[in-house]
């Protein structure tokens, strides 16, 4: 496709006068727009698609509560093509993608030990937990999808995060039980 001299140059201007720097809200809205313009153009048929929607959907979210202590996209997972979107695996993605994290945050906050420490991870993670899930039902009801399985899929993955988070949590405790046990005891 030939682009003519003067569309290129009027092209150019426009790009020049609207070069101004975004605002997160701006940022976080063009991302959204940019879900439900690729969601649209594939073909929802496919069953697997807002699973693959809904993991996206919450480790964005948890980058973004990560990011003021650990950097942008600390919690990335690169999607593969042919990647398992069953809510057992995307579970295991978003478990892993939220919790991978700890020991890093026990190294910045440093004035939080133990179970405090825990507790206080564990709201970070669950807030953007929830948060990612529920914008991840917005976007699908506004696409008229959030029915039968795929509503079902998305209910059964939450369900086995929370698992998997309260998992993550029970063995930590644990851990700190065991450490403190005096040895004679053990």
């Amino acid at each position: 496709m030939a682009i003519n001299p003067t569309s290129s140059t009027s092209l150019y201007r426009n790009v020049e006068q609207t070069n101004k720097p975004a605002s997160k809200e701006q940022l976080k809205n063009d991302q959204n727009a940019a879900i439900l313009q690729a969601q649209l153009e594939v073909s929802v048929q496919a069953g697997n698609q807002p699973m693959a929607l809904l993991y996206r959907t919450a480790i964005d979210a948890i980058n973004e509560e990560l990011a003021p202590e650990f950097g942008d996209n600390a919690a990335q997972q690169a999607l593969d093509d042919g990647i398992d979107v069953s809510p057992e695996a995307t579970a295991e993605r978003i478990i892993a993608g939220s919790t991978k994290y700890f020991d890093a945050f026990l190294e910045v906050n440093t004035d939080l030990q133990g179970e405090d420490a825990l507790n206080e991870y564990m709201n970070i993670i669950k807030g953007a937990v929830d948060k990612g899930f529920e914008e991840a039902r917005d976007i699908l009801d506004s696409l008229a999808v959030l029915e039968g399985d795929i509503a079902d899929n998305i209910n059964l993955t939450y369900d086995f995060v929370q698992a998997g988070l309260q998992n993550f949590a029970d063995s930590y405790r644990n851990s700190l039980n065991q450490s403190s046990t005096p040895p004679e005891l053990a």
